[in-house]
């Protein structure tokens, strides 16, 4: 037990919390702490907003007690989906099984160790979004010093089960790594296969454990645990979590916790258990990649290299890279698919309910009237939405450190750095688009909003996809990480993806506050967003400019 612990503490002194900073140009610990600390409050706050907004309404008809099973629920569904990416990043292709197999430690230990890095991992993401709902939730229902104690053990006990039940699959997949004939092609598609399976997984058992005649209004009515038992079909103790901060007796309540307990050790030793066999026979041929050799003829010979231009061949370089390594089509390219899909999840998972019908309606009245707050608020809202996957991909914040120790051939390319800085740049922008087209296309074709609205959605694309490229980049030039022996530390331990989705944040908030503050209109709105965005990426860009050429010559790999 004693080594598990060490190992774990030895992983994470690995991992990005405690990277920062290392390299020839160390950045300033103090304000990155300070930078995280102000990524935490935003969202913090965020969530405090809308569990403010939830408890009002639904206190007014009584259902308020329906908040801890849907933020539990939504809770488990984030800690397996990010789970699936953490487990493949953690167990698989941080390069560092081959170094801990020699040493005087147990299978279970290693296995262990990592199982609980990723934990760590999860429980951020709690503490950010589920946990300052349900805190909100107890201090408006008055409830008492037992429930906050329960809240803590909750919240530890909470993601085992779906951390666990996400390593399980993964692992599954990732046996067959010795067979696949192509090493790299199957880690790439093993990543994708993996995720589809999870969101298959979560929304098939989802449609198994509704019924026909259950509508949301007749869910809702039933209290916390009808909304928790949908989510228990799929992960079990999800029940017994909302039962120990709903239940009226507190011998229940103790009695539901001890339950949440017994599952999540079930749920760990049929893990360990299963990784001994799985995790080890898979891991090994990771990292190994293949050649393929082929023959060119005369003719190819002579027109290679003279088809297509100087600029798209390189914006196709770095797309190659970016889909063809699995880190970063993991981190920087599923990501940018990621946010947008749990955006959506409402509308996949319940779009035959009559309660999301009547809410559909209500958003289509609301929004057809253009002298009415909400057309404002949404228009703000989907540009804040823009920015923050457009900034959140980490693409153009690490567009130099994906480049590594051969950051040097750059130099010799016949290619000026303007051109090089704006192909990169466009690589960002592309996947940022394809990023948006996901929830743009579900508003329009779920609200069907009128044609003014719909332009105006448009018109605050083009900057809120802009601006945080242009800004990421900066970052870049400034503190790149060439200097790494594995492509995790390209981008999960590389500052600059955090300081980009900063930056991003703080777009938004640009266009958010003074729409709320000042109850702006839809023209005034529209012009903030759009023209103000593109005049910013006009003036950073200009910056990118002036100050390329001396920051070019300053990178060494």
């Amino acid at each position: 037990m004693k080594n598990l612990f060490r190992l774990a503490r030895v992983l994470l002194k690995g991992s990005s919390v405690n990277a920062v900073g290392s390299g020839k140009r160390k950045r300033n610990v103090i304000g990155n702490a300070i930078l995280m600390t102000v990524l935490g409050v935003y969202f913090i706050g965020i969530m405090v907003a809308s569990a403010l907004g939830l408890f009002e309404i639904l206190s007014s008809v009584g259902l308020q007690s329906i908040m801890v099973g849907l933020y539990l629920s939504l809770g488990t569904v984030l800690v397996f989906l990010f789970g699936i990416l953490y487990v493949i990043s953690i167990f698989y292709y941080t390069g560092d099984v081959e170094k801990l197999l020699p040493l005087p430690l147990k299978a279970q230990e290693i296995i262990g160790a990592k199982l609980i890095v990723t934990a760590v991992w999860e429980y951020l993401y709690l503490a950010v979004l589920i946990l300052p709902p349900l805190i909100v939730y107890g201090i408006l229902s008055g409830a008492d010093f037992l429930y906050f104690l329960l809240l803590v053990l909750v919240f530890i006990f909470l993601p085992v089960v779906p951390l666990c039940m996400a390593s399980i699959i993964v692992m599954l997949i990732m046996r067959f790594t010795p067979l696949a004939r192509n090493k790299d092609r199957f880690n790439l598609i093993s990543g994708i296969l993996a995720m589809v399976l999870a969101l298959a997984f979560v929304f098939g058992m989802q449609s198994l454990s509704s019924f026909s005649e259950m509508d949301l209004t007749r869910i809702i009515e039933s209290g916390a645990d009808a909304v928790a038992q949908i989510t228990s079909v799929i992960f079990p103790g999800t029940s017994f979590a909302v039962g120990s901060l709903t239940a009226i007796q507190a011998l229940e309540r103790l009695g539901q916790v001890a339950m949440l307990l017994l599952v999540a050790v079930i749920a760990v030793v049929v893990t360990l258990q299963a990784a001994r066999f799985l995790y080890f026979a898979g891991v090994v041929d990771v990292n190994t990649s293949v050649s393929k050799r082929k023959k060119l003829s005369r003719d190819e010979l002579q027109t290679a290299g003279k088809s297509g231009s100087a600029f798209w061949s390189y914006c196709l370089k770095d797309i190659r890279i970016l889909i063809r390594t699995p880190i970063f089509f993991m981190n920087n390219v599923m990501m940018n698919f990621l946010w947008p899909v749990f955006l959506v999840i409402p509308f996949l998972t319940g779009a035959a309910d009559e309660g999301l019908d009547q809410l559909i309606a209500l958003a289509r009245q609301l929004l057809s009237d253009p002298s009415s707050s909400a057309a404002p608020i949404a228009i703000a809202a989907f540009f804040a939405i823009t920015c923050f996957i457009a900034g959140s991909n980490g693409i153009t914040e690490s567009a130099l450190s994906r480049e590594g120790k051969v950051f040097y051939i750059l130099k010799t390319l016949p290619m000026s750095w303007r051109r090089q800085i704006l192909a990169k740049i466009t690589v960002g922008v592309i996947f940022s688009l394809l990023g948006i087209l996901i929830p743009l296309a579900i508003l329009l074709i779920v609200i069907r909003p009128p044609l003014w609205l719909a332009l105006s959605l448009l018109a605050v694309v083009p900057g809120g996809v802009l601006l945080p490229n242009f800004s990421g980049i900066i970052f870049e030039l400034f503190w790149p990480k060439l200097n790494w022996d594995n492509e995790q530390k390209a981008v999960k331990q590389n500052m600059n993806v955090l300081y980009g989705m900063g930056a991003s944040l703080l777009f938004a908030a640009l266009v958010l506050v003074p729409v709320f503050a000042f109850k702006l209109s839809v023209t005034t709105t529209v012009i903030a967003a759009a023209a103000g965005s593109l005049f910013l990426s006009v003036l950073v860009y200009r910056i990118i400019v002036r100050i390329l050429p001396v920051r070019m010559a300053l990178i060494e790999p």
